[in-house]
């Protein structure tokens, strides 16, 4: 039965992801902001499936709030996360840093001169985009990671963590943690075609792009799979999810890229160091003993 539903799980995903792309194809330009919605298709996915076609409903499903404690350690955990990921760029040689922000903003407002626009004009009264460069920095810190942060965040956990991921690793360890971690990366791969590409890149180092990234979306998957037995909430997973990925952007404005494959290579080192950690101080035990515990998978 569980089987089932997760075959069935798999099939409403492709189906809805399908649509959004397709939709974002045919709207061109603007289409783009269909990949917010696209976030979202996973949670979507899993509340039609447990209504539907899974027996437990929502009784597994992990939506208690949790502990107010474990919001504040893994908001913490996540941006170290970042900033380590930020120091192995550095020393990899794969950015520099302009802590002006003003290459950052310059490339803004060519974008917005494409799409013919004015950045200024876009501001509200009194505001410099240097202001709003700051804001966005500190929000990327701290509060967005609240509101609507935490909802973008929901909309991958309740799927790919909260219903995905336990009833993969009940099939076996391995499948649960690596093949896991492979659907969730092959799930984000469509977003290239939504979401405008500024560089073109040669094919073999499109496919080193490719191995690279895919062996740190399998660590990340570890990482987040961690939070979600560890607090057993899905909301302190999507906390922890949406402070790495805004704290990431948050940096980036004063990050220049200098070379993409050594910027990848940093990262995948980042969550390998993650889970290196994880494993030697015998965290990832707890998988064995969540799912002997709960009957979530």
């Amino acid at each position: 039965m569980k089987k089932y539903s997760l075959a069935i799980y798999f099939v409403i995903l492709f189906i809805l992801c399908s649509a959004v792309i397709i939709g974002a194809k045919v709207l061109g330009q603007q289409g783009a902001y269909l990949a917010q919605l696209y976030m979202l298709v996973p949670a979507i996915t899993a509340i039609i499936t447990r209504i539907f076609f899974y027996k437990p409903k929502f009784s597994d499903a992990n939506l208690r709030f949790g502990k107010l404690s474990d919001y504040f350690k893994f908001w913490i955990i996540s941006i170290c996360v970042t900033i380590l990921s930020y120091i192995l760029f550095t020393l990899l040689g794969g950015i520099t840093w302009d802590f002006t922000g003003q290459v950052f903003l310059n490339r803004l407002a060519e974008q917005f001169a494409a799409a013919g626009q004015d950045i200024n004009a876009s501001l509200p009264t009194g505001f410099t985009p240097m202001t709003m460069l700051l804001i966005y920095f500190v929000g990327g810190l701290t509060i967005f990671n609240i509101l609507p942060g935490i909802i973008t965040g929901f909309g991958e956990e309740f799927g790919h963590r909260g219903f995905m991921f336990p009833l993969l690793y009940k099939i076996k360890p391995w499948v649960g943690i690596i093949i896991g971690g492979l659907i969730w990366y092959a799930w984000h791969l469509p977003l290239v075609l939504v979401i405008p590409q500024t560089t073109q890149y040669p094919f073999w180092q499109n496919l080193l792009n490719f191995i690279i990234l895919a062996v740190g979306s399998v660590c990340t998957f570890i990482y987040l799979a961690y939070v979600y037995v560890k607090s057993k909430s899905v909301w302190v997973t999507s906390l922890a999810h949406i402070a790495m990925n805004n704290s990431a952007s948050s940096f980036s404005y004063f990050a220049v890229i200098q070379n993409q494959v050594l910027a990848n290579v940093g990262l995948a080192l980042t969550m390998i160091i993650v889970v290196a950690v994880l494993y030697f101080k015998k965290e990832l035990d707890i998988f064995q003993k969540y799912f002997q515990d709960n009957h979530a998978g």
